[in-house]
């Protein structure tokens, strides 16, 4: 991680709300291995990579990063997709924003749920290549609330994605 980055997430952590900060001290004194600049580095990437395997309608990478139900809809949409004949062209041009709304130790679980904002380039086209939805040369601000959650007493050190939300 780059310097400036870990700067960055430092003072995201620090300047968060009381509530947060709290359930940050909560997952780590149950896991003493938690290290939040390393999880919301790791968020990002899972970011990209689950965003990247939607749109690939690769369902099988995104069996390891997502919790059941979340996999169910994200391989219903991408079911629908192919059935439509439609596919997605994805550039995430970067992540522009990300602030920690929520940190809790829920019985076994640390879940932290994260605020996304995010410049893409989507655009769906139909079998014949026409554009149905998007444009190739407009970046849109995207806004994701993602929870992400991990038993604090398990060996593996990934997190899941167990909720996804859009603001209003």
């Amino acid at each position: 991680m780059a310097r400036r980055e870990q700067r960055q997430l430092e003072a995201m952590v620090a300047q968060a709300p009381e509530s947060v900060r709290k359930g940050v001290d909560a997952i780590r004194s149950a896991d003493p291995e938690f290290d939040p600049l390393a999880f919301l580095a790791g968020a990002k990437v899972a970011f990209e990579m689950i965003l990247q395997a939607f749109a690939a309608g690769d369902a099988n990478a995104l069996k390891p990063l997502l919790a059941p139900d979340v996999l169910q809809n994200f391989s219903a949409a991408i079911t629908a997709r192919q059935r439509d004949k439609l596919s997605v062209k994805f550039t995430l041009v970067g992540i522009v924003g990300l602030e920690i709304l929520d940190a809790e130790l829920k019985g076994p679980d640390a879940r932290i749920k994260l605020r996304f904002n995010s410049e893409q380039v989507n655009v769906t086209q139909d079998s014949e290549g026409r554009i149905v939805e998007g444009h190739p040369n407009e970046v849109a601000t995207i806004t994701d609330i993602w929870t992400f959650s991990r038993p604090v007493t398990a060996r593996d050190p990934n997190w899941m994605l167990i909720a996804t939300e859009s603001p209003h």
